[in-house]
């Protein structure tokens, strides 16, 4: 069987980064997955199936508003809108990629009685694969199933290398097969001293533990695990230099800062520009940097631009990726940073109302970017929404501000293009927070039901 799986993936060499393609004819044998250097290249596989393209939760969230130039750019205009059956194609794409990625890493974790080199390599890749599949599992649940209920319907556990016909889990066994998955990642990844960059790490898997934890509502495990990565890790960037270098980082050796980042081989903001006159979305309105900030000239930069009844007008445009208009640098994407599991430690403390301790952090934050710190002793509420707001400024153009949207059960506006006129909200009980399940897997598939609100929308 494994034979036949492998025919069908393009296997890629680890000579590189991960990212060269092997001629499959290098590889036979009716054992084909029997080496580790084998197993590696059809891990890098499954990763170059990882969907990580930046627009398709920038454009959903609160990060940016659009110019006058989204009229121009249908796609994005109704990604921006919620359109229903953008949102239904979109599920449907993100969908076959992750299964595609999770194609390669069940053909390697079902080869394992073959490998003939097994070592500490082969303990890294089997660990790196199942925290892998953990990581794809967990956006699979944040994305097409409701907020956390435990006997919601959660993931639907594919891990045969055959057509399984198996109804969801529930949210809460969801949660627990990720975890189980995690853990063991986490043993056999924990030691081993060579980890890559271009591939998830121990301190990316352990802050997703972290995420899983305030998923669920258990806070007093998230500051543990949150404290216990902290420990480990470096300080908080302070300067404009080092937290620059966060983006443009071109080594393949992981950092006390830089924990995983994918080699997307192209400029990451690219999705925002369509012409030379400008990008279709600026930074929104609520979340720009004060002059003093060290992100001021980082997190955006400033660019002339047309306007409605005026000639031009200065624009904030993402930056982090970019540095002015015209860089077009390729870059790699950062999927995980030390600067997050701050963030995770402040909400875990927040929510347990230890509002000394949160407000202390919250403070080393602001103190390191340079920013306006709290002097005074705000209640938990204002302290979370400043906590909130502050989280957005600092993921801005990240994956990450989406997801927090959803968890935190909370509305969220559209604007008119060139305006901070709402054009409507996307309330936080609106279905489309919840993703539909593809058409064709529940015509394959007599166990599977689609998610409430979109059965009635066709593409």
């Amino acid at each position: 069987m494994i034979k036949y799986i492998l025919s069908a993936l393009t296997v890629l060499s680890i000579s590189s980064c991960s990212l060269d393609v092997k001629n499959e004819q290098e590889i036979s044998g009716d054992d084909i997955i029997n080496t580790t250097q084998k197993a590696t290249s059809v891990l890098a596989q499954a990763y170059k199936e990882l969907p990580v393209n930046g627009s398709t939760f920038t454009l959903l969230s609160e990060d940016l508003q659009p110019t006058y130039l989204i009229e121009y750019n249908s796609n994005a205009k109704q990604h921006y809108t919620w359109n229903e059956i953008a949102l239904k194609t979109l599920a449907n794409s993100q969908w076959d990629s992750y299964y595609s990625a999770m194609v390669h890493l069940n053909a390697l974790l079902n080869t394992e009685a073959h490998i003939r080199d097994k070592g500490t390599d082969w303990d890294y890749i089997k660990g790196n694969a199942l925290v892998l599949k953990a990581y794809i599992y967990f956006d699979l649940l944040q994305l097409y199933s409701t907020r956390y209920n435990p006997e919601a319907p959660g993931v639907l556990r594919k891990d045969e290398l055959k057509i399984e016909s198996n109804k969801r889990l529930t949210q809460s066994e969801s949660i627990q097969y990720i975890e189980r998955m995690l853990q063991e990642g986490i043993s056999l990844m924990d030691s081993y001293a060579a980890q890559k960059i271009y591939f998830i790490t121990t301190q990316a898997a352990k802050q997703l533990e972290i995420k899983i934890a305030l998923y669920q509502g258990q806070y007093d495990k998230a500051e543990a695990l949150a404290t216990a990565l902290l420990s480990e890790s470096a300080p908080l960037p302070n300067t404009a230099e080092t937290y620059a270098s966060l983006w443009k980082y071109k080594d393949n050796s992981p950092t006390r800062q830089v924990y995983w980042a994918y080699d997307f081989r192209e400029n990451p903001n690219h999705y925002l520009t369509t012409t030379t006159d400008g990008d279709i979305m600026q930074i929104h309105f609520l979340n720009k940097f004060e002059e003093s900030d060290m992100r001021y000239t980082i997190s955006q930069f400033f660019y002339d631009m047309k306007a409605q009844g005026i000639a031009s007008s200065t624009r904030a445009l993402l930056g982090k990726y970019k540095s002015n208009y015209n860089d077009k640098e390729e870059q790699r994407i950062i999927l995980s940073r030390n600067t997050e599991t701050y963030f995770l430690l402040l909400e875990s403390l927040i929510e347990q109302n230890k509002i000394a301790q949160a407000i202390s952090l919250y403070n080393d934050f602001k103190t390191s970017v340079h920013s306006e710190t709290i002097t005074d002793s705000p209640s938990q509420q204002v302290l979370r929404l400043l906590f909130r707001a502050e989280k957005q400024k600092e993921f801005i153009g990240e994956k990450t501000n989406y997801f927090d949207l959803k968890r935190w059960n909370t509305n969220i506006a559209r604007y008119e293009s060139d305006s901070n006129k709402k054009s409507n909200t996307i309330e936080a009980t609106d279905f489309r927070w919840t993703w539909p399940i593809p058409t064709a897997e529940i015509r394959l598939n007599n166990n599977l039901v689609q998610n409430d609100g979109w059965q009635s929308i066709e593409l």
